[in-house]
């Protein structure tokens, strides 16, 4: 727990997380990042096979994936095996879980893990194997280093924000923002009109999470988006 929080970075949070869970009898590590409406928008992973991983990604089987869906809506882990006590298994579901054993990956535990403004994720580890005993202190022990390590990756991301990418006109007009530059005298630099400079900074504000130029201002000097004035 001392490492977790002393990490400075979220590869050395990621590798440390990893040693600590295959030390642990771990054999695969997934973790899925989540939208507010529980949609995955970034998936990490480490163990599994290379031609699982592609599979996942070339046919999108996270859309069809039940166990992130169920761990969003369970209190406690459960495991890989029970998913068909579960839930209804479509045929979708069905063609899913059939995949997995074609794969091989065994069986697994899943949870989700609870951040600050809706920053949640869901956690795999898989056994590599069809059963593994884990008592539930054990159970306990994995969720609690997993929650652990995913509320430094929430520190780390306020920390060192990644900010959907500005296009070139956007970038220019927000350095002009940090001379002090009003929107219509940035509408006379640039050429075009006060109307598209306002929808270019709501653009401006929706990336990089802002409500005023003063902010944008800042946090697009902050993160080497733009360049200090002077």
């Amino acid at each position: 727990m001392q490492d977790i929080s002393a990490a400075q970075t979220k590869r050395a949070l990621w590798t440390l997380l990893l040693d600590y869970f295959h030390d642990n009898g771990i054999a695969m590590v997934s973790y899925h990042a989540v939208k507010r409406d529980g949609t995955p928008f970034a998936i990490a992973a480490d163990g599994f096979p290379e031609e699982w991983l592609c599979q996942y990604i070339e046919k999108d089987l996270v859309t069809i994936d039940p166990i992130p869906e169920l761990a969003a809506k369970m209190s406690t882990p459960f495991f890989w095996h029970d998913i068909e006590a579960l839930v209804d298994i479509t045929p979708e579901r069905r063609k899913y879980l059939d995949a997995m054993k074609d794969a091989h990956l065994g069986d697994g535990l899943a949870f989700f893990v609870f951040g600050p403004a809706m920053q949640n994720a869901y956690v795999g580890l898989g056994f590599g194997v069809d059963r593994i005993e884990l008592e539930q202190a054990e159970i306990i022990k994995l969720q609690c280093i997993a929650q652990a390590g995913h509320l430094r990756v929430c520190a780390l991301t306020e920390k060192h924000p990644s900010f959907q990418a500005l296009t070139g006109r956007e970038r220019e007009i927000l350095e002009w923002v940090a001379q002090g530059k009003s929107n219509s005298v940035i509408a006379d630099i640039v050429g075009i009109s006060s109307h598209t400079v306002d929808a270019h900074m709501r653009n401006i504000y929706r990336k990089l999470r802002v409500n005023d130029r003063t902010s944008a201002a800042v946090r697009g000097i902050g993160s080497g988006i733009v360049q200090y004035p002077g």
